[in-house]
């Protein structure tokens, strides 16, 4: 039986140790970075608005660690994209649909 060479044998090394650091790697990025970057476990509520002028509603959906976007012009909150009651990420953009006439909820 033929002995490895010590070239060939330093090169299945270096093989050996850059597949064990590229999966320690990718181990520590789905343990560690993964979930601070999806926000893991930080859910919140969509809050109702519906029927709430802009400005109250603009501050519900703030002080529930939520974005918002109007969608329209007007003064009252007619539709929210997603719907209130959905479970969404902290920092999600909801959509605030706008009319000039009140809704009644």
């Amino acid at each position: 039986m033929k002995v490895l060479s010590s070239k060939l044998y330093e090169w299945i090394i270096a093989l050996f140790l850059s597949g064990v650091l590229f999966f320690i790697t990718i181990w520590l990025i789905i343990t560690f970075y993964l979930p601070i970057y999806t926000r893991h476990g930080k859910e919140v509520e969509v809050p109702y608005v519906i029927g709430l002028e802009r400005d109250k509603a603009s501050r519900i959906i703030t002080n529930s660690k939520l974005r918002y976007t109007f969608l329209g012009r007007g003064l009252y909150v007619i539709k929210t994209i997603p719907e209130a009651g959905t479970i969404v990420k902290e920092g999600r953009t909801i959509k605030l649909t706008l009319t000039d006439k009140p809704n009644n909820r």
